[in-house]
């Protein structure tokens, strides 16, 4: 233990201790972008100079091209308490938030600094417990914390890291002072709209962002595939980024990462642990995985370890974990460290591990745990933002100045209900920034999300920026997307440049302008010769290491192709029933064979309004989702253009246009034919699978269409199970029986689960 330490074991009174203070009166806001005087501040002069010779309707074009393209890439984030509409477009405002390179490098001290206490607390709980003997943290505080995990006592970790990514949530006082507004150390979400923002910056600012010295975001996956590498000593060690599904509400995050970094994507039916080691099940068999970024919450990870109702996690991965044969990022139990009833004492950790002064101050914290805090917090619920220390999200908060009073008394009950779930601070009015809005340009409240990498050898990486989101409601001062808030693109410029004489930034010369620009272009279009594809690690060349295409997601590509074909066809009878191509008996043949919802004893003018009811209100419909769906669980493999072809399907179903969303799939066939040569085989298999059984079931001739299914059957992984469908395949050909279709059916449909 340090002197600094020691020094700390003689207070009687740490600082999460100190009395409450009484509530000053609040000044006015610190704006972002202008000084008192309504003069631009030198750093965000430029964006100052373009914002006076640019119209609202001109901004307003920009936030609507911006949401367009969300739109059209599926960036999206999901309400859970919204049952009517769970799936939502995050509102991006154009106008960007400027720091300068001068006052990021205190905020990055300031994350690294914290961050490393948090991590060395985190490893101390689990094993000496050295703050808590000395009597700095209070180990009531720690066992009463929800994310307390006993499971992690005595685990000695390969590289003592337990939050490897992190966020840590900072706000700007009514002073322009930086402070830390809470830690989030579980699974932090929000990177990819930080590189999405930027992307769109890029676009739809070109010219801003050329004149401007402004430090980059978009090596941030290759910055996180490199700390995730350095949380094991194995060399080239096997990446999966486990996710709870489709559902969750960073699901986009999650596959976008999952793209970034060419890892697998996979769910917890796709990982099995034997002899305390963890497999995925691809197409060619088990492939080991080393570390596992998880992005599911600590309950649901293994339910023999935790809960045991979880269908999310992997049955056995404590086991292997506690082995030492897998890393999981962030370890379990890292959410004691971010627990808000723990957030007063991180000065106190900050000056016990390491022997420094905070650099980022925490907010004026009262602990409603303690009776006289409680009180003090009762008599003033008006004035202060109550949190539940295990809330997040912007859910269960008081905002004290804007609630009503029945709001206040129903929140008081629940406070004195359970004291110890519940903090208080003061309620400080946020920094803003401008905003384009419908009726011109506002302040808006913000905060600022910085994402914080640490390695396993102790180094510590922020990438310049973070996200920043901002309040969209006039007043407001909760910034969660999940409360109707939207984000900005951040914006670090160098100021070494600037000079007090001028308050423009010194443009760069043309031909380096010309590199930058050149550069961008190529980095946006990364992508277009590299499809996506989750390697096999543990080859030299990585262009020798065969794609993993796991069975689950075999099994939705299957289905993708399948229901595509299926969209055709359906597409097609309804041509001939507009035209009047088909006749009674063909209609009635399809009607018996194919299920539709058709009284096939019907005149045929009531046959036919009754299919086009059928198909338009109930089939249709019906696919388009079923496409999404398969699309989504897919997303790990296929490419971002591919991605976004499809999306627009999604649109243009939705506006009813289903002759247009038909016609849409034509350019998602052509991208898919384009994909890895394994992925589209397995859609290639779906698609020729949907034609074979249709042609059975109609019993039409079905010879041409089997020798298709067999070409795809050919192209399947050798030496494994799949060969048995060419056997099965050719003893349909020749037998042209229905029941040895349903044979190579049924072990089709064997194999692909065996991954669900």
């Amino acid at each position: 233990m340090n002197q600094k330490s020691s020094q700390l074991q003689s207070q009687t009174i740490s600082s999460a201790d100190k009395p409450p203070k009484s509530i000053p009166k609040k000044p006015q806001s610190f704006d972002e972008l202008q000084n008192g005087k309504g003069q631009y501040r030198l750093v965000a002069s430029s964006v100052g100079n373009w914002l006076d010779s640019t119209s609202i309707d001109a901004l307003n074009h920009l936030n609507e091209q911006a949401a367009d393209i969300f739109y059209r890439k599926g960036v999206t984030f999901t309400v859970y308490s919204d049952a009517k509409n769970i799936e939502r477009m995050i509102p991006f405002d154009i106008i960007p938030r400027i720091i300068a390179a001068s006052e990021w490098r205190q905020i990055e001290a300031g994350c690294k600094q914290r961050i490393t206490a948090l991590n060395a607390f985190l490893h101390d709980i689990y094993h000496d417990q050295a703050i808590m003997k000395a009597g700095i943290v209070p180990a009531s505080y720690v066992y009463a914390s929800g994310c307390y995990e006993p499971w992690m006592i005595g685990i000695e970790l390969d590289k003592p890291i337990y939050s490897h990514i992190s966020g840590i949530d900072l706000i700007r006082d009514e002073s322009g002072r930086f402070c830390v507004l809470e830690d989030n150390l579980r699974t932090p979400s929000g990177v990819s709209y930080m590189l999405e923002s930027r992307k769109i910056s890029e676009t739809l600012l070109s010219d801003q962002f050329s004149q401007s010295s402004i430090l980059g975001v978009s090596d941030y996956p290759q910055r996180l595939k490199s700390c995730l590498a350095s949380s094991t000593s194995k060399y080239d060690p096997q990446i999966a980024i486990l996710t709870p599904g489709r559902f969750n509400s960073a699901y986009y995050e999650h596959a976008f990462l999952a793209h970034e970094m060419n890892v697998p994507l996979v769910h917890g039916y796709d990982l099995i642990v034997e002899d305390s080691k963890v497999y995925m099940q691809g197409i060619r068999g088990k492939v080991q995985v080393d570390i596992i970024y998880r992005r599911i919450d600590d309950p649901y990870i293994d339910p023999l370890a935790f809960r045991s109702d979880s269908i999310l996690g992997v049955s056995g991965l404590m086991s292997a974990y506690r082995a030492g044969n897998v890393v999981i990022v962030n370890a379990p139990g890292t959410g004691v460290a971010d627990d808000k009833s723990l957030y007063p004492f991180v000065p106190d950790m900050i000056k016990f591990y390491l022997g420094e002064e905070p650099i980022l101050p925490n907010i004026e914290t009262y602990q409603c745990r303690k009776p006289d805090e409680l009180k003090y917090v009762l008599d003033n619920l008006d004035k202060l933002v109550v949190k539940e220390t295990q809330g997040s999200g912007g859910y269960g908060m008081l905002i004290g100045p804007t609630s009503t009073k029945q709001e206040i008394s129903d929140y008081r009950q629940r406070l004195l209900d359970n004291p110890a779930g519940f903090i208080a601070q003061p309620t400080i009015s946020l920094s803003t920034n401008p905003t384009a809005v419908s009726d011109g340009i506002a302040p808006r409240h913000i905060d600022l999300r910085p994402f914080i990498l640490s390695h396993g050898d102790g180094s510590v990486d922020i990438v310049p920026g973070g996200l920043t989101r901002v309040a969209m409601v006039e007043g407001s001062l909760v910034v969660n997307s999940s409360q109707g808030g939207g984000i900005k693109d951040t914006w670090i410029i160098d100021d070494s440049n600037l000079t007090s004489s001028s308050r423009q930034i010194i443009k760069k010369p043309d031909n380096q302008l010309d590199k930058q620009s050149l550069e961008a272009i190529t980095a946006s279009h990364s992508h277009y010769h590299d499809p996506v594809q989750p390697l096999e690690a543990g080859y030299e060349n990585p262009d020798n290491a065969p794609m993993i295409l796991l069975l689950s997601t075999a099994n939705h590509l299957v289905w993708l192709g399948r229901y595509s074909e299926r969209l055709y066809y359906y597409d097609n009878i309804i041509k001939q029933l507009v035209k009047g191509n088909i006749k009674k008996t063909q209609l009635q043949h399809l009607i018996n064979h194919l299920g539709f919802n058709v009284d096939p004893n019907q005149p045929l003018k009531s046959m036919k309004t009754q299919m086009l009811s059928d198909l338009e209100q109930d089939k249709i419909p019906n696919i388009v989702q079923s496409i999404e769906t398969n699309v989504q669980e897919a997303k790990g493999v296929i490419g971002k253009d591919t991605a976004e072809l499809y999306n627009l399907i999604k649109r243009l179903s939705s506006a009813g246009t289903y002759r247009a969303a038909t016609l849409q799939l034509h350019a998602c066939n052509a991208a898919m034919a384009q994909e890895h040569p394994i992925v589209t085989c397995f859609w290639q298999l779906g698609r020729h699978f949907e034609q074979l059984e249709r042609t059975v079931f109609l019993n039409e001739d079905s010879v041409n269409i089997s020798l298709e299914f067999k070409h795809w059957i050919n192209k399947l992984p050798e030496n494994t199970r799949w060969r048995e469908l060419i056997r099965l395949t050719n003893q349909m050909i020749k037998s042209q029986q229905l029941s040895d279709f349903q044979l190579l059916s049924q072990e089709c449909n064997t194999i692909l689960q065996q991954g669900v």
